[in-house]
């Protein structure tokens, strides 16, 4: 029979008790969130940065009593860049956002992917932009995994003559995991990942109320004017307007969520 020896023991359960630790702190900070949330802006032609959304755990089990009900649906919105929310340095910008960036509009591609949910489709605005998309159906992503939904963004270039030395786009996403009306959104049937802006979305006194997925696109093409000194950060939020409007799902021609 094998048999630890007291050294070996000793190490063991210091290994086990730093990995508990450690599992418990990386599931305190388990949040719905971009597989890479920093990138460098994109010039080239049809440039494009690949990238997914990590669903990092389930609704609250009331059973379990941990975030490991099943997941059956995942709806991702970016700014449309119209009515956005814009800030400099902190401070509310009244201007449009092609002050900062050339070329926002059809931000997002979808790679198909029905490793995780069977049924996937674009979220549009009335030109035909991809604002976003949505994916679900099936069994869905079982309480306890991971899943990671893959698409690209288009390539950003930010307006060289600007002082922005970053744009942040701020994300709608909401993991779904029972279908309702927004009046019976909690803790066991959705994880909204949203800004707070005002919208049926904002979930306060939820598990990730105000707590939203950011993409960051650094300044990398054209030099900072010299007038701009050390530049300013730009943070581009979803209206509540276009949250309400566009952070919804679609199937068929029918709304199906939220009901």
């Amino acid at each position: 029979m094998f048999k630890m020896t007291g050294k070996f023991k000793y190490r063991t359960l210091m290994l086990m008790a730093a990995l508990g630790l450690s599992a418990t702190w990386q599931s305190a900070l388990a949040h719905t969130r971009l597989k890479t949330p920093i990138i460098q802006e994109n010039a080239a032609n049809h440039g494009s940065d690949y990238n997914a959304v990590v669903v990092a755990h389930g609704c609250h089990n009331p059973v379990t009593g941990n975030s490991d009900a099943n997941t059956i649906g995942t709806v991702v919105v970016f700014p449309d860049g119209k009515d956005s929310i814009i800030t400099v340095d902190g401070q509310p910008h009244s201007g449009a956002l092609t002050d900062f960036v050339t070329n926002w509009g059809n931000p997002v591609t979808k790679i198909q992917d029905k490793s995780i949910f069977p049924e996937e489709d674009y979220i549009k605005d009335s030109l035909g932009n991809k604002l976003g998309f949505w994916t679900g159906g099936g069994s869905g992503l079982k309480g306890g995994f991971r899943a990671v939904v893959p698409f690209t963004t288009a390539g950003v270039v930010i307006e060289p003559a600007s002082c922005a030395k970053s744009v942040t786009f701020v994300l709608g996403i909401v993991d779904i995991c029972e279908i309702t009306d927004a009046s019976k959104f909690n803790d066991e049937t959705v994880q909204m990942w949203t800004p707070a802006v005002g919208s049926i979305y904002d979930g306060p006194g939820l598990h990730g109320f105000d707590s939203p997925a950011t993409l960051k696109v650094n300044r990398s093409i054209a030099a900072l004017p010299a007038s701009c000194g050390a530049g300013v950060d730009v943070v581009v939020k979803p209206s509540a307007n276009q949250l309400n409007r566009d952070l919804r799902i679609n199937f068929d021609g029918k709304q199906i969520w939220p009901q």
